[in-house]
């Protein structure tokens, strides 16, 4: 069975068992990040870990990529991955997807300067699908993609987002 085959089995599969059994698609993904000395980061989730690090040039140490280089990664991984997905699903034959991201940053907002802010003032994303199928199809194929890729409605739309502090008493 070829992997194309493989993933529409799958997720029809998958779609079959949720039909059913609706709670069986509820998950909770937890993750933590710890950082002790300087500002090289580790995550950790389901046994898998990774750093993150900021540049050199403001206090990092180069140890792995940005938090931003894996955002960056996240939104285009999910949006070709879901495309891909998205096409299995119809019986839609992809040669490739492409996905490409370019975002427009002032490093000043990160450091709280001079009231700028932190966020990207814009962000383009860039996509390109080899296909034998009808354009009219692959467009509306991948319309229908972006309506349901959780990364991409994270970044395009406003979400609640809460948070929970609390403090540790260092006695060392």
């Amino acid at each position: 069975m070829d992997r194309d085959t493989h993933a529409r089995e799958a997720q029809l599969r998958a779609i079959s068992i949720y039909t059913q059994r609706p709670e069986r698609a509820q998950v909770v993904h937890r993750g933590s990040a710890a950082v002790r000395d300087g500002l090289s980061c580790t995550y950790e989730q389901d046994g898998h870990r990774l750093t993150l690090d900021m540049p050199n040039a403001i206090g990092g140490s180069d140890e792995g990529p940005t938090p931003g280089y894996f955002a960056r990664a996240a939104i285009c991984g999910c949006l070709a991955i879901g495309i891909k997905m998205t096409a299995a699903r119809e019986g839609l034959q992809l040669h490739e997807v492409n996905v490409g991201i370019e975002q427009d940053w002032d490093n000043r907002g990160i450091l709280a300067m001079d009231s700028v802010s932190p966020v990207p003032s814009e962000t383009l994303i860039a996509i390109e699908i080899t296909s034998p199928e009808p354009e009219a199809t692959i467009r509306g194929m991948v319309t229908r993609a972006l309506g349901t890729d959780p990364w991409f409605l994270a970044y395009r739309d406003a979400q609640p987002v809460s948070t929970a502090v609390s403090i540790v008493e260092d006695v060392t």
